[in-house]
């Protein structure tokens, strides 16, 4: 019997219903039911974790990576507030694109319960019921389905909530495949998705000193003070020279480290922590699925001996982390890529290589293509891009669920393929995706709308109308 249909339905009673059931509190999802509440929704927002914010706060996947837009930063308008709300915090301590993890996280709770949205932690999707849906769909299929309730996995059992919306801001795209979406995963040339990481700070550290070793070694690029704005920062990539990488070497010939632990290494300052720094590593390029429990498994035991080593590395080799101490490990994976559920429109590497604009527009963006550990990112027919206008954008169609009618999806997992996905997956972009399903999700429950009937346009207008500065 297929893992989706287990769930004994008929022995459930409902639980908590809503208008607009979002399922997944972090990027993505917090922002889609801050967003469809202050439209006037009655939203029930789900997290499988104790927190809101997911990768950003469980991950402590910071900083902000930008748009890199002419006249950033090019956001929604909940980024911005977000955002403002972090600097008020912060005030003389803040650091452009950055945030403390824990800080992000109770902010995203603040606005979610001053918005009236209704939160269930520690509540796991794990089934999701479909009937008949209203619309015609594929010639195929004949008839569409819709969700009608989803099964979450609590601490007394499974407990069952009714929608009449649902938006999937899981990340991995879960309420949908669980519902019998359709989905692409990984490198369509190698079948693997991007790797996974396990982020750590390390407390304890001397900053002034640890500066003046990362300045001492003439890489502003790669090692630096950051005395002068951005905040300190390190960096050691496999495939590139940097200042830092003969210490690394050095370290691995005598046995200080492991030759992984140089594949991806990058170190960020944390706002507000006066002797705290964090790391964007260790990254395991076997792997790779991100809903596999096995690998999830073995990703945390090895990443926490990989950490452990990586300690006794820098107090041996790096000036200022003589008392230094693992201050916090990420308690859920950093996860690049894992599902790309199928929409109404499919972003391509094309769409954003050659910097396509859409009509429906909910995001701008122009980051790099970003495949860890891949040599050959995009080669076959490179698209002439931009110059007037140097970013692409991504259409509200990308967030329509197209196997199921009352569907929208936000976040890593939205409709594209593993090319565009590299580029979308930022933070900023989710924000804006979560926002645009959240007003999206509100116009369909307050019109009887279905979201492939909703305008893309429409959408748009509305989030300009609530502080979006896109170009």
């Amino acid at each position: 019997m297929n893992r989706k249909d287990c769930i004994d339905w008929k022995g459930l009673e409902t639980y908590l219903s809503a208008e607009v059931v979002v399922c997944g509190g972090g990027s993505a999802g917090a922002f889609a039911a801050i967003a469809a509440a202050r439209e006037g929704a009655d939203v029930l927002l789900v997290e499988s974790q104790g927190y809101l914010g997911g990768s950003a706060v469980g991950a402590l996947v910071m900083p902000y990576m930008t748009v890199r837009v002419p006249g950033e930063p090019r956001c929604s308008g909940l980024h911005n507030e977000l955002d403002n709300r972090i600097r008020a915090y912060h005030q003389e301590k803040h650091i452009q694109n950055s945030f403390d993890p824990i800080i992000h996280g109770i902010l995203l709770e603040q606005m979610c319960r001053e918005s009236g949205v209704r939160i269930l932690l520690h509540a796991c999707v794990c089934g999701a019921k479909t009937e008949e849906g209203m619309s015609l769909g594929s010639p195929a299929s004949g008839k569409s389905k819709r969700i009608c309730a989803i099964a979450v996995a609590c601490k007394d059992g499974i407990r069952k909530i009714e929608g009449k919306i649902f938006i999937d801001g899981t990340g991995d795209g879960s309420l949908s495949v669980l519902a019998g979406a359709g989905f692409e995963a990984g490198n369509p040339k190698t079948g693997a998705n991007q790797p996974m990481s396990l982020r750590y700070f390390v407390g304890g550290v001397n900053k002034e000193t640890l500066g003046r070793f990362l300045d001492s070694l003439g890489d502003p690029d790669n090692a630096r003070s950051g005395k002068s704005g951005g905040g300190l920062f390190g960096c050691v990539v496999e495939r590139r020279d940097s200042a830092l990488k003969p210490i690394f070497l050095q370290a691995v010939a005598e046995g200080d480290l492991w030759e992984q632990s140089m594949a991806y290494w990058t170190m960020f300052e944390i706002p507000g922590r006066k002797d705290e720094v964090a790391f964007n590593n260790p990254e395991f390029f076997d792997l790779t699925d991100a809903c596999d429990p096995l690998q999830l498994t073995e990703l945390q035991l090895r990443g926490r001996a990989f950490i452990y080593k990586e300690l006794a590395f820098y107090k041996k080799y790096f000036k200022g982390f003589e008392n230094a101490y693992i201050s916090a490990i990420s308690i859920v994976p950093g996860i690049r890529e894992s599902r790309r559920i199928h929409t109404k429109y499919r972003l391509t590497a094309m769409d954003v290589l050659g910097q396509r604009k859409f009509k429906g527009c909910i995001s701008q963006c122009n980051y790099p293509v970003d495949v860890h550990g891949s040599e050959e990112l995009f080669r076959e027919d490179l698209p002439a891009g931009d110059p007037q206008k140097p970013w692409y954008e991504i259409p509200y169609d990308c967030l329509v669920g197209a196997d199921l009618e009352n569907l929208l999806v936000a976040g890593r997992c939205i409709g594209a393929d593993f090319v565009a996905q590299s580029s979308i997956r930022i933070q900023i972009c989710c924000h804006s995706m979560g926002e645009a399903a959240g007003i999206a999700a509100a116009m369909c429950s307050t019109k009887s709308l279905l979201p492939g009937q909703v305008s893309g346009e429409e959408v748009a207008e509305r989030m300009r109308e609530r502080g979006a500065d896109f170009v």
